[in-house]
């Protein structure tokens, strides 16, 4: 992997407002012409020329650093990568609250182990790109296809949590995950349109609604979805150590996801089998063959370095003024 590194400015056109730096250059060449004929006429010594070269300098550095500063320079890392072109991946996340569930108060939970497996599996593909999205009764990407592993993990640790977003209804007896959710994904664009490999992990504890009217309408013919099953006997959510009296693990669960694998095509791998899980998924990305191109990543802002590098010509400034 090939590394250069460089700086690029978002918003270059600000750095214009280094052109402010002319207002108060003008006016101290006017007022050191002023204080000259005031010293000749009073036979003063002056300060010299030097003193003059650094307050001017002071003046002219201080608006160029907030001109550089609103140019928004940011540290920019370019890299060949090497990836298919062919196939993508997508990882949908079930982030409701039964994810919450495990074996004890001390045990990780569902959505962790979730967490876990997704990273495995990322690693198993090597340089098929897969993005993450998060599902509940709407399916929201957080990370479009990448190869990049590092971008994977960041992603999985800041974006996907409980309830981030919640549902965008409040439910009550009925269960907040709904697998009719995933039909969108087959026009959505969440693949690019030139991919013919199109692979779909959905990572589930199956507790979920039973409605399914539209789940196997279109899913079936474009995406053969591999369902994860994150789930296990005698769970329960805990807070603060203690049982939430109103959560009971739902031992049908595995069989709604059965359903929903049978109505779209797809299969349904429990979350211990891992060497079953990436054969299903390597079945359905294919063996294809690798290509190279370079990505660019912006990885530090600079911008509040020079924003702060300003204290020293205007700290010179009033040190002058003082003294």
């Amino acid at each position: 992997m090939l590394a250069v590194f460089g700086v690029s400015f978002l918003t270059p056109v600000d750095s214009l407002f280094a052109l402010a730096a002319a207002i108060p250059l003008a006016a101290l060449v006017v007022t050191e012409r002023r204080s000259e004929r005031v010293r000749a006429a009073l036979k003063l010594r002056g300060p010299g020329r030097r003193t003059f070269a650094q307050v001017a300098g002071a003046l002219f550095l201080l608006p160029a650093l907030v001109a550089v500063a609103a140019a928004q320079p940011v540290v920019v890392r370019q890299q060949q990568v090497r990836e298919r072109g062919d196939a993508q991946a997508f990882f949908v996340i079930d982030t409701s609250e039964s994810m919450e569930a495990a074996a004890g108060p001390h045990a990780p939970t569902r959505l962790q182990r979730a967490k876990r497996l997704a990273r495995r599996l990322q690693k198993a593909l090597g340089d098929v790109p897969v993005g993450i999205a998060t599902m509940t009764d709407r399916v929201l990407p957080d990370l479009m296809p990448t190869t990049d592993p590092e971008l994977f993990d960041r992603t999985l640790i800041q974006s996907v949590g409980v309830n981030e977003p919640p549902p965008s209804q409040a439910y009550h007896r009925d269960r907040a995950t709904n697998f009719q959710a995933l039909v969108p994904l087959v026009s959505s664009h969440f693949f690019s349109d030139s991919v013919k490999h199109r692979l779909l992990v959905v990572f589930t504890d199956g507790e979920a609604s039973r409605d399914m009217e539209l789940f196997g309408l279109g899913i079936g013919h474009t995406l053969k979805p591999v369902f994860v099953h994150v789930w296990a006997s005698g769970e329960h959510i805990y807070h603060h150590g203690r049982v939430d009296p109103f959560y009971e693990a739902d031992p049908t669960s595995v069989e709604l996801l059965q359903h929903a694998a049978d109505l779209s095509s797809g299969v349904v791998v429990n979350e211990d089998k891992f060497g079953a899980l990436a054969a299903a998924a390597h079945r359905v990305v294919g063996n294809g063959s690798a290509v190279a191109h370079v990505d660019a990543y912006a990885r530090i802002a600079l911008a509040p370095w020079f924003a702060l590098g300003g204290i020293l010509p205007l700290g010179f400034l009033f040190y002058r003024r003082n003294f």
